[in-house]
């Protein structure tokens, strides 16, 4: 009798629950990846080369990063990392996601960026207030 073998969609089963973002498990691609805020990703898209062609992707993905980036200017992109890299606990995923998302209490962060329930909700509201205040008064 012929053992069946399995479908790639058990497959697919068997890898999504190795990954879970909520516990930073991102897979092993990601282990050593940085994090670009998309407001980076505007300042690059916007001083590529030249010579560069404008692709269908390049504009959609300028179109896309020009409404969500939160920071209009590198200087406050810049301040903001900054402002989130003093914080130790924190890694790079999670520095991302909070500079790309903007959670305006410590609750709300928690809710989308789970694995932020490592830092004490005092701390992390200090960290939001002072980024919501960058975000209000860029230049």
């Amino acid at each position: 009798m012929n053992t069946p073998t399995p479908t790639p969609r058990l497959h697919r089963r068997a890898f999504a629950e190795e990954e879970d973002a909520s516990v930073l498990k991102l897979g092993a691609e990601f282990n050593n990846a940085g994090c670009l805020l998309i407001s980076e990703v505007r300042y690059l898209l916007e001083n590529r080369d030249k010579d560069a062609p404008d692709t269908a992707v390049y504009n959609k993905t300028l179109e896309y990063v020009k409404q969500f980036g939160k920071f209009t200017t590198t200087d406050s992109a810049s301040a903001v990392r900054e402002t989130l890299r003093r914080e130790p606990a924190l890694t790079q995923f999670e520095t991302a996601q909070i500079a790309n998302l903007c959670p305006m209490d410590s609750d709300e962060a928690k809710s989308i960026i789970p694995s932020l329930v490592k830092i004490d909700d005092d701390r992390l509201q200090a960290l939001l207030d002072e980024i919501q205040t960058m975000r209000k008064f860029q230049t």
